[in-house]
């Protein structure tokens, strides 16, 4: 089911045929970002309204209307696709660093909130890896800059984002809640 997380009203009718085809939800992953790479005085409240629309609201929202379906059945699991970035606090993005920082305590409050319903929330946060948006959004340089720094001398592959995602959202990570992990390469500073 397609739906542009920046129009609720969209993202709502689409839960609503979701619902007519499905009576539970088991598991939700939040995988969706939009960046920009620019100097604070340079980026327009309009930017970062954008990017914590997608980046934070979007899947908030997301989390309420799933949520309820999984209060109803007693059981699910939430997995959020954040990144190091809100953790570590990278220059020239402030706005998505803030917006994965705003997620990854969200995550935390809501693995509480949740976890009497037997809903777990944990969240992924990857360094760099290998996707459309790394490529068109972080310079050669930097790319350069952070393998020297990392354990494992070189950038991620989606795969080993979905494993970790795989591994959270199965009965294998049943004790694992409010969560984050980190999968970075072994970064070495921040």
């Amino acid at each position: 089911v397609y739906f542009d997380l920046e129009n609720k009203e969209q993202i709502k009718k689409s839960f609503e045929d979701i619902k007519k085809q499905f009576d539970h939800i088991d598991i939700l992953v939040n995988n969706a970002a939009t960046i920009e790479t620019s100097n604070f005085m340079m980026t327009s409240t309009d930017n970062m309204k954008k990017m914590f629309d997608i980046n934070y609201f979007s899947q908030i929202y997301l989390i309420q209307l799933v949520s309820k379906m999984m209060i109803g059945k007693k059981k699910g699991n939430i997995v959020n696709i954040a990144s190091t970035a809100g953790i570590d606090s990278n220059e020239g993005r402030i706005s998505y660093s803030a917006s994965k920082s705003a997620l990854i305590n969200s995550s935390k409050i809501l693995s509480k909130e949740l976890s009497p319903f037997n809903i777990r929330v944990n969240v992924v946060a990857p360094g760099l890896v290998e996707t459309e948006m790394m490529k068109k959004n972080t310079k050669n340089e930097i790319i350069k800059q952070v393998i020297n720094n990392l354990t494992i001398k070189r950038v991620g592959k989606p795969e080993e984002i979905a494993n970790v995602v795989h591994f959270l959202a199965s009965d294998s990570s049943s004790y694992i809640n409010g969560q984050v992990i980190r999968v970075d390469g072994g970064m070495l500073w921040n």
